[in-house]
């Protein structure tokens, strides 16, 4: 089941997918939202505490989209093309991945939220937005970044009426996190010279953070 196999890449749950297809892309701003998005939601509503709420949430994820951060963090600070692309692939970390990620967590845990939905529209919001994004973007490999712009570029208007709501509801939020969050994705697209998956796990993190934080 197409559903199965994208929750059980992009969440925390142990669903048992047969293998990563995007073939079911429509859902991820909605049901993956739900996933993720609600797991910082449940512990809001329970605790009132945005900090823990935030942990849940990336918890949820499994800190999968977080590798992404910390990886085009560390391309970012090499000028060479080359060398940048074989930054991605390296697992060291070095010290723009641990303040890119310390500053997102950091940012994310201390936002001021209006209420536990507001988890639940920041992820939607941004798992919209890089499905549109990687709809106008071209990858630099093969791989699954390629694979999720395939299909992103046949399935990207079922996200539009995630990121209508994510702008009727906090129009200021939309504003200021789709202008931060697309500039710093042009940024590591143009150095990078296109677009793989942790391209796409940096743009879900910043964007996400970027809706919550205003």
């Amino acid at each position: 089941m197409c559903v199965r196999d994208l929750l059980s890449f992009f969440t925390i749950l142990p669903l048992g997918g047969r293998g990563l297809g995007f073939s079911c892309l429509w859902a991820l701003p909605y049901l993956g939202a739900a996933v993720v998005g609600g797991a910082g939601a449940f512990v809001y509503y329970l605790t009132g505490d945005g900090r823990v709420a935030y942990f849940a949430l990336l918890a949820a994820t499994g800190l999968n989209h977080v590798d992404g951060l910390a990886d085009v963090a560390d391309a970012l600070m090499v000028r060479d093309r080359g060398r940048a692309r074989a930054v991605l692939e390296d697992p060291h970390r070095g010290a723009a991945a641990v303040f890119a990620v310390s500053a997102a967590v950091l940012l994310g845990a201390s936002a001021h939220v209006d209420g536990w939905w507001d988890y639940i529209l920041a992820d939607s919001y941004s798992k919209a937005l890089t499905v549109v994004a990687a709809t106008f973007s071209k990858p630099f490999k093969p791989g699954l970044g390629a694979e999720f712009i395939t299909h992103a570029r046949r399935q990207w208007p079922a996200a539009l009426p995630a990121l209508a709501l994510a702008a009727w509801l906090n129009p200021r939020a939309f504003a200021v996190a789709t202008a931060a969050a697309l500039l710093l994705y042009a940024a590591a697209y143009r150095h990078l010279g296109g677009a793989n998956g942790d391209i796409f796990g940096f743009l879900l993190e910043i964007s996400r953070v970027a809706y919550l934080y205003p």
